[in-house]
């Protein structure tokens, strides 16, 4: 008879590690998109694949980096794309 196997329990949390003030309070246009994506990033020397999370009135709510790649590629699993929305819903539904 075999041993009985330890199984982790892990969750994924969101930590706020910074913040950023946002003029325009809501996206409009892909030119607003730009302009919170070209204040967030700076100047950057590869390519970053970045998501901005929008409420249901289009104002961002979050801005995570999903993948830094390199100076002219980005590969991206939709996992790693899906991850923060999903872990930010459960948090507003679920909090702690």
């Amino acid at each position: 008879m075999q041993s009985a196997k330890r199984v982790n329990i892990v969750s994924v949390k969101l930590v706020k590690e910074a913040s950023m003030l946002y003029k325009g309070r809501r996206i409009r246009s892909p030119q607003d998109s730009y302009e919170i994506f070209k204040e967030f990033l700076g100047e950057v020397d590869r390519e970053y694949f970045v998501i901005m999370c929008l409420d249901t009135k289009n104002q961002p709510t979050n801005i995570n980096v999903a993948h830094i790649g390199s100076l002219n590629a980005s590969i991206v699993h939709p996992r790693e794309i899906m991850t923060v929305p999903l872990v930010m819903v459960k948090e507003i539904r679920y909090p702690q």
